[in-house]
């Protein structure tokens, strides 16, 4: 995120300018910087001081106390909200004290210095066994891979070495390379374009629709793929609804546009798999079986032109965040020009990194996850908050209180075979092989029922009403489609380990509570209005700008002068946040 040092941050409001020694008030950081622990306790105030320390975007030119500090940083930190209650992130927020424990004897560790950390090399090298093994990597190659600060930078050497392998191929050839591009959907989280535009590689964004699940639908790829591909990115579990995209059918696709281009230079156009949610989820949660019933089963190295795989250890790897991996099914697809070859204590070490020296407990962090619950404990931790979110579904569905109000955008609580969903809950237990695979989230939306019934209720309400208890749902538009609903709005939840079926129960009790006192303020504020001389129209302007306002009141005050079409939208932009670069 970009911040700027603005005329706001050099003259900050001060809330209290008094300089009587209250206790309660040297609690407040325009006072707390006026102390000068050089010469006064924390509960005296330096009168020279007070210009030059009073602006907390300033240093001070005399520190304070160490705990007085940690006092003052840890109120401020309390304003932040409840990771538990933030269900918009993908981002793990949990950590055994076990765990904190072996983090905080390492946290000094830089992964970068092989000199000095070599067994801390050698767990990374096992992590990155790991992951080769549960991705299905051919025992005749030779797979290379590293981690990095999250899937964004493994998604950007990923990328970089599809493009440097195409302008081999073009050069080989004797063909220009000046004008690559890459092809993905429109449902890719942010950091696959931000690839393409940072590395000057076009970008062709190719839209979904209903009928393909909002994710890349092979049969117009041809509309998108030439000569200058470099690759397609296809991504296991969107951030949109949670479905997995199709390698095998995309790989298809492919093979039949080359089969039409025999002269191309460019041939085995390569697949590199978003694997940021998926890739943790998919090899735990699914066995062999339920991912043929549903054709995704060779969606990793099992799937010939699949190059390349990320994933992020720090939300479904369950680890602490800034971790991400990124592997090649055999060492000759990284090209050796783009390998930084150190020596070191007479040895040479190899790297592919956007930056060099990082924390190293993150590694630590992950090899102890994978040890201490091995491959049967995440598939038993996974089971459960797909579960949670299925029954969080289903209760959507048939609570009483919500009964035709609710569509479901996301696919994990619907049958394979049918598209049904069960008659008790606990057949999403009993018969869990029965069901969709995808990642453990809920898309949702106000049905076309309801919004028929209440036009003038703003789905975006309901986000806002929920944050008033605590919880932070996103709600947000669909991404680009070829069949209009890109302007369908949905609200997603993330089921993460500490989302357990008790606060799923109080979150299905909020909505239904919010909905209620939604269709009752409705039904008032109509009655109110009925006999004043309104046209139709006008009445439900009214209804639907008031009830839009409170879905975000800074944007009214801020705008309250405009015109009222203008403040209508702008207003209406602000509820219809964009998350696709949700964490």
């Amino acid at each position: 995120m970009l911040h700027k040092h603005s005329d706001e941050h050099r003259n900050p409001r001060i809330l209290v300018h008094s300089h009587e020694e209250i206790p309660e008030v040297a609690l407040l950081s325009s006072q707390l910087q006026k102390l000068s622990s050089d010469e006064l306790t924390p509960t005296e105030v330096s009168l020279e001081e007070t210009k030059r320390l009073a602006n907390k975007y300033n240093i001070p030119k005399n520190g304070i106390k160490p705990e007085l500090a940690y006092q003052l940083i840890h109120n401020e930190l309390t304003l932040d909200g409840n990771p538990h209650l933030n269900l918009a992130s993908f981002v793990n927020t949990f950590t055994t004290e076990t765990a904190k424990r072996l983090v905080n004897e390492n946290i000094n560790k830089n992964l970068a210095d092989n000199d000095e950390y070599p067994q801390l090399i050698e767990i990374t090298q096992r992590c990155i066994s790991i992951l080769a093994e549960i991705w299905h990597c051919d025992p005749k190659n030779t797979p290379i891979g590293c981690s990095t600060t999250g899937s964004s930078e493994a998604v950007m050497l990923g990328g970089l070495a599809m493009k440097k392998r195409w302008e081999h191929k073009m050069q080989d050839k004797g063909k220009g390379f000046s004008k690559p591009n890459i092809v993905m959907s429109c449902a890719c989280q942010v950091a696959l374009e931000k690839f393409a535009r940072y590395f000057e590689v076009e970008c062709r964004l190719v839209p979904v629709s209903q009928e393909s699940n909002y994710c890349l639908d092979p049969k117009i790829l041809h509309e998108y793929v030439d000569e200058n591909t470099i690759g397609v990115f296809v991504i296991m579990g969107t951030t949109y609804t949670g479905h997995l995209e199709n390698v095998h059918n995309v790989s298809l696709a492919l093979g039949e546009i080359e089969k039409k281009h025999p002269d191309w230079a460019n041939l085995e156009i390569p697949i590199h798999v978003d694997g940021a949610s998926g890739g943790f989820i998919v090899p735990f949660s699914y066995d062999r079986s339920q991912l043929e019933d549903v054709g995704l089963n060779q969606w990793c190295f099992n799937e010939p032109r699949v190059v390349s795989i990320n994933t992020s250890s720090h939300k479904f790897g369950l680890t602490t965040p800034g971790l991400g991996w990124v592997l090649w099914k055999d060492e000759s697809l990284l090209p050796s020009e783009l390998r930084f070859r150190l020596k070191y204590l007479g040895g040479i070490e190899e790297t592919f990194n956007l930056n060099f020296s990082r924390p190293g407990f993150q590694v630590i962090h992950q090899y102890f996850n994978f040890m201490s619950m091995g491959f049967n404990g995440y598939k038993e931790h996974f089971r459960k908050s797909i579960f949670v979110a299925r029954a969080f579904s289903y209760g959507l569905l048939k609570s009483e209180k919500l009964k035709g109000h609710i569509d479901i955008v996301s696919c994990i609580h619907k049958k394979i075979e049918n598209g049904s969903i069960p008659e008790n809950v606990n057949d999403y237990l009993i018969n869990y092989k029965d069901y969709s695979p995808g990642i453990p989230l809920v898309a949702f939306k106000l049905s076309n029922q309801f919004m028929e019934s209440f036009p003038e209720i703003p789905q975006a309400i309901i986000s806002s009403l929920l944050r008033a208890r605590g919880w932070i749902i996103p709600n947000y538009p669909l991404p680009k489609s070829s069949d209009d609903s890109e302007h369908w709005e949905v609200l997603r939840v993330v089921f993460r380990t500490e989302m357990k079926l008790d606060l799923t129960q109080l979150l299905l009790f909020d909505i239904e509570m919010v909905l209620e006192r939604l269709v009752k303020s409705y039904t008032r504020v109509v009655k109110h209005i009925t006999d004043k001389k309104l046209s139709e129209e006008t009445k439900r302007s009214f209804i639907y700008d008031m009830l839009l306002t409170l879905a975000s009141p800074e944007t009214a005050l801020e705008d309250e002068e405009s015109e009222n079409e203008e403040h209508h939208e702008a207003v209406k932009e602000r509820t219809k946040r964009n998350y696709r670069g949700t964490c």
